[in-house]
């Protein structure tokens, strides 16, 4: 079993690369013995390190791997780590089988949900659902940049990512409610968030996975989304408005820099159920963010949503909806 730390949540690097080795090493030792895809021996690995055993038949293997986990076994990682390291390996993977990345969504993006999810949200404990959970990073890096009590679920329809992620949410000790399924056949739960990535999903698609969502998340709940910014020229677009504007309320965009995703234009699209608690702010929440390493630019976008938020009527998800 990995060791989680409880306290200081400051990223040693070192602790990153460690991990990051021990995981790239003997997913590639599962490659080169047994043939295995890297994704599955970085899986396998994966659970090695959970069970703190290495289960194979070749015993030069077996031993070696051990030796490998055995490496850590004494290391205090925190989340971040974890996630990093991991999520190191799933890019290292992705290329190596010819795989699209995309479904990775960087850290950055998921950090600053954490800021708006602060804003909109009164809660203590808060149920977050991801749709598309891809490998699971923008929902990791979201919970663990929030000081909540959370359970989180995520649903994947594909195989190699829908594997990624539950190996994932068990390394971080989120659980393992993970499901392998298309998202419009998946009901029966009533999440306080909704958490996604739009990126490569049909614009149809898009659309059918809103409307779904809508009877998937508790009255007034917010639907935080990464989206292609070609969404909103699509020619559907405005009957989609009319289908779904008795149910939800388009709350915000704010538009994100180009070098995040290779210069394709893209946004953060924030929907709100409408519910008994809703209230609908008078104002449309809108930014443009600069580029995250632009400290000086970044302080001034957060100061005019800040203002936004402190001077904009609008209802703030609270404990049993109050």
């Amino acid at each position: 079993m990995i060791q989680l730390s409880h306290g200081d949540n400051m990223i040693n690097q070192e602790n990153v690369e460690k991990l990051f080795d021990i995981l790239d090493n003997s997913a590639s030792r599962y490659y080169e013995i047994m043939k295995l895809p890297y994704l599955e021996g970085l899986v396998r690995t994966c659970e090695n390190i959970l069970s703190n055993t290495v289960e194979e038949e070749n015993e030069e293997l077996k031993n070696e791997l051990f030796s490998m986990i055995e490496e850590i076994k004494d290391i205090e990682f925190n989340k971040e780590e974890i996630r990093k390291a991991v999520q190191y390996s799933c890019l290292r993977g992705l290329k190596h089988q010819g795989i699209s990345n995309q479904m990775i969504t960087p850290e950055s993006i998921g950090i600053f949900f954490s800021y708006l999810v602060e804003k909109l949200y009164d809660k203590g404990s808060l149920l977050i659902l991801d749709p598309l959970v891809g490998t699971g990073n923008l929902i990791t890096s979201l919970a663990n940049n929030l000081n909540k009590e959370l359970s989180l679920v995520g649903v994947e329809n594909f195989i190699e990512y829908y594997k990624l992620s539950r190996t994932l949410f068990g390394m971080l000790d989120y659980g393992d409610n993970i499901y392998y399924q298309d998202i419009l056949s998946f009901n029966n739960i009533s999440s306080d968030l909704i958490v996604t990535d739009f990126s490569g999903i049909d614009h149809q698609e898009i659309f059918k996975i809103i409307k779904h969502s809508f009877d998937l998340i508790l009255d007034s709940g917010y639907m935080i989304s990464v989206i292609d910014n070609d969404f909103f020229d699509n020619f559907n677009l405005k009957d989609f408005i009319y289908e779904v504007k008795d149910r939800w309320h388009f709350f915000g965009m704010i538009v994100l820099p180009n070098s995040i995703f290779k210069n394709v234009k893209k946004s953060i699209f924030i929907l709100q159920r409408i519910g008994e608690s809703f209230v609908r702010p008078e104002k449309f929440l809108v930014a443009d963010l600069p580029e995250f390493s632009n400290e000086e630019e970044m302080i001034k976008v957060i100061k005019q949503l800040n203002d936004w938020f402190e001077k904009i009527e609008f209802y703030r998800v609270r404990e049993n909806n109050e």
